[in-house]
C-alpha cells in the first residue's frame, strides 16, 4: 500500500476490507488451557507475540497480522480453536511456537499486557473509518489501559500506544478477524471473563461494555443466558425467524451504526422475554411452570431449564381445561 499523496496516511477505507491470503504462518502460544491464563507461559508468549509483530516490515503484515491475533489466544486459550479453524479455511498453514515451559521464564507486566490485549480486542470491532494515528487521545484505546492499571505515561511508555506501523498492518489484522468464527468466539471469550478478578478481568468487563450497542440489553441478556448456554431454545422451530435474527446480530459488527437494528428488541421479543424470565428466576431452584395457565415464555424457559416434560405436562393440561370450559358453556 502506497501513501505518496495521501494527506493523511493513516485514515483507511471502510469499504470493502480485503482478506489477504494466508501462505505458512508462525503464532506464538503459551498454555492450552483457558484455567491458566495468569501463567508466566501466558504473559510470556503474549508479550513475545507482540514484539515479533512490531518488528515486522510492511511486507510481512499477513505474519504481523497472526501475530497479534495469536496474542489474543495467548490470554484468551479457549478461543484458539475457532482462530485456527478460520485460518484453515482461508487455506493456511500454522506453525505453532510454543514457549518453553520453564519456571525461568520471565514474568512481564500483567497489568500492561491486560491493557494492550483489551486494546487489541476492541482494535477487532473497531470501524475502519478511523483515524488510528491519534490513538492515544481516542477514548475506545485510551480507557483499556484506565481499566487495566496501567498508565503508559507513567511507567516511561512511549506516546504513541498504537501497535500498528502501517495501515496495510491493520487492514491485514481486520481482514483475518472475519474468517469463520474468530469474532464471535473472541466476543463470547471475553463475556465469559468478565466476571474473574483482577485486573484481566477489569479489562474484559470494559471490553465487553465497551462494544455493547446503544439500546442493546436486550440482545446482551439473550446472548448471556442462552448463546452461551447452549439453550435448547436456540434449536426450538417455532422461534426459527427470531434465531436467524439473532445470528445475524451476532456476526455484525458493534463499531458499525447501521447496524443498530439488529439488535432492537423487535429483532427477537420472545427470546429477550425468555431470558429475561431466565435471569428473574434463576434463585429459585425449584422454579417450575405452572399448569394453571402457561404462557409461551414459561414454555421455553422450562426448556431451557430441561424441564420440556413438565412445561409439555402443563400445556396439556391447559388445553383439556380449555376444551372442558368451552363443552360447559
Amino acid at each position: 500500500m502506497s501513501n505518496s499523496g495521501d494527506k493523511n496516511p493513516w485514515l483507511l477505507s471502510s469499504v470493502n476490507i480485503p482478506i489477504p491470503g494466508i501462505k505458512d504462518v508462525d503464532m506464538v502460544l503459551g498454555e492450552l488451557s483457558a484455567s491458566t491464563v495468569s501463567t508466566n507461559r501466558n504473559y510470556a508468549a503474549f508479550q513475545l507475540s507482540l514484539e515479533r509483530g512490531k518488528n515486522l516490515d510492511v511486507a510481512q503484515a499477513g505474519q504481523t497480522a497472526i501475530y497479534y491475533i495469536g496474542g489474543i489466544c495467548c490470554l484468551l486459550p479457549e478461543v484458539t480453536d475457532d482462530v485456527l479453524e478460520g485460518f484453515r479455511l482461508k487455506g493456511g498453514r500454522v506453525r505453532i511456537v510454543r514457549v518453553p515451559e520453564s519456571d525461568d521464564v520471565a514474568m512481564p507486566h500483567q497489568n500492561k499486557a491486560n491493557a494492550l490485549f483489551g486494546w487489541l480486542v476492541t482494535m477487532l470491532y473497531k470501524n475502519t473509518n478511523e483515524d488510528i494515528s491519534n490513538m492515544v487521545s481516542d477514548p475506545d484505546f485510551k480507557a483499556p489501559f484506565d481499566a487495566a492499571g496501567f498508565d503508559p505515561r507513567g511507567e516511561g511508555e512511549d506516546e504513541v500506544l498504537s501497535l500498528f506501523s502501517h495501515p496495510k498492518h491493520v487492514l491485514c489484522y481486520w481482514g483475518y478477524a472475519q474468517l469463520g468464527r474468530i469474532k464471535e468466539s473472541i466476543l463470547k471469550g471475553i463475556l465469559n471473563h468478565t466476571k474473574d478478578s483482577g485486573s484481566f478481568g477489569d479489562v474484559c468487563s470494559y471490553v465487553a461494555k465497551a462494544l455493547s450497542w446503544k439500546h442493546m440489553t436486550g440482545f446482551y441478556n439473550v446472548y448471556k443466558t442462552l448463546v452461551l448456554s447452549d439453550s435448547p431454545v436456540l434449536r426450538f422451530h417455532g422461534l426459527a425467524n427470531e434465531i436467524e435474527n439473532l445470528h445475524r446480530a451476532v456476526k455484525a459488527d458493534p463499531g458499525d451504526g447501521s447496524k443498530y437494528h439488529l439488535v432492537d428488541r423487535s429483532m427477537f421479543p420472545m427470546l429477550i422475554a425468555v431470558s429475561e424470565q431466565i435471569m428473574r428466576t434463576a434463585g429459585d431452584v425449584n422454579f417450575r411452570p405452572s399448569g394453571s395457565r402457561l404462557s409461551e415464555v414459561d414454555y421455553h424457559v422450562a426448556m431451557h431449564r430441561n424441564q420440556l416434560a413438565d412445561a409439555v405436562k402443563a400445556h396439556v393440561m391447559q388445553f383439556l381445561n380449555v376444551r372442558r370450559q368451552s363443552d360447559e358453556d
